[in-house]
Parts: structure tokens; sequence; C-alpha cells
């Protein structure tokens, strides 16, 4: 999409959509244009898989995707998260069996990352949108200050310790992320920009670990 500056001002969701899709990207929040603070990443989508601890199978299977910087429009907004995880059954494909580009309902697990000097406010009031509008589950992780705040429908954002646990309840039941190891991993994929890893490497049934929550 234009800067914000090209934009006229006045624009209805409608309107906003037919913008040509650029970066940096824009977002409509209630009525405003405004510029996204993209964190630096690997661009690759990635699956995601959770063991289920009544089993021995060495094997994951995928139970869905975390796409870096979808965009997701629902309830007057359009919105651009860091990462959000959709489950498969949430997953819309077009005819070639690929992800559609926008997401016309929140994540399952909407993702922020903050990055150096960019303002809390605008993450933390997107994070009480999605979760105040069908989104079970968000975290605000703050790499530089090394904290982890998670957000879920009608509560306050709860701040995680460290030596806390990261649960992925009622999305992901059985997942547990220790707090500092999230916090490291953030740090290692956001922050140092490496090579991202090709989708046609990637099975589709059989994924990682946790870890790949974060694309």
């Amino acid at each position: 999409m234009a800067s914000p500056s090209q934009v006229r001002e006045g624009l209805t969701l409608e309107e906003f959509l037919l913008l040509p899709e650029e970066k940096p990207y824009l977002e409509y929040i209630d009525g405003r244009i405004e510029a996204k603070v993209s964190p630096q990443k690997s661009t690759a989508c990635s699956p995601f898989a959770c063991s289920s601890a009544s089993t021995s199978s060495p094997s994951r299977i995928a139970l869905g995707w975390a796409f870096p910087e979808p965009r997701c429009t629902f309830e007057g907004r359009s919105i651009v998260p860091d990462v959000a995880f959709l489950l498969k059954v949430h997953i819309e494909l077009d005819a070639l069996g690929e992800p559609l580009d926008e997401t016309p309902f929140p994540p399952d697990i909407h993702i922020e990352i903050i990055s150096p000097d960019q303002p809390i406010k605008l993450s933390h009031d997107k994070l009480l949108h999605s979760t105040a509008n069908g989104c079970p589950l968000g975290w605000l992780i703050h790499p530089y200050k090394k904290t982890i705040d998670v957000y879920r429908p009608g509560r306050p954002p709860e701040r995680l310790a460290l030596e806390g646990v990261l649960e992925g309840e009622p999305v992901l039941p059985g997942l547990a992320l220790a707090g500092c190891r999230t916090v490291r991993l953030v740090e290692a994929r956001y922050l140092t920009n490496p090579r991202p890893r090709p989708l046609s490497s990637m099975n589709p049934e059989v994924a990682p670990g946790p870890a790949e929550l974060l694309p």
C-alpha cells in the first residue's frame, strides 16, 4: 500500500482494502491509517507441530501454520500482526492450494514483537481488539526488555516471568514453552535476520518442534 501521506483521509475500510499492498504495510484502525513497524525477521511461513503427550511416536503432525505479517481484517479493522498462527481448519486456500493473502477473521494466536524504540501502546491495543473479537490467545513479546505479556479474552494481560511457562491453551493444548527460551528464540530469529528457509524444504504434515510457531 502507499505511504500514509499518500493516502487521503476519510477512506472507508472497503476503499482501504482496494489499495495496492506495499511496504511499509498500512493498517486501518478505527478509521485511522497507520504505518506498521515491522521487526527484522525471516519471511517464510512455518508449520507448527504439537506432539501428544500420550503417544510415543517420534513424528509430529502439523496442526497449523504461523504466518509472518499476514493481513487480518475483522470487526472494522485491517491489521498486520507480526505473526499470526492459524489452525489448518482456518487457513483459506486459493484455486492453486496456496494460502490467501488476506484473512477475514482474527488469528488463532496473535503475536506482536516489539522493535527498538517502538511504542507498545499500538501493539497492546491490537491484541486487546483481537482477543475481544474471537482470538483466543495473544502474546506481546519484548525481546529487549525480555518480557512476555499473555492476552486472553475477558482478562487483563498477564506478565509472564522468564522462568514461567508459556502455554498454548486453548488453541494448542499441551503446548508448554519456557519463557526464557521463547525470548532467546525471538532474539535469534528476529534480531539477527537469518536467511529464511524456502517453503519447498518443509513437509506440511511432519513438522519440527514447538519453536516453529515463530516463522
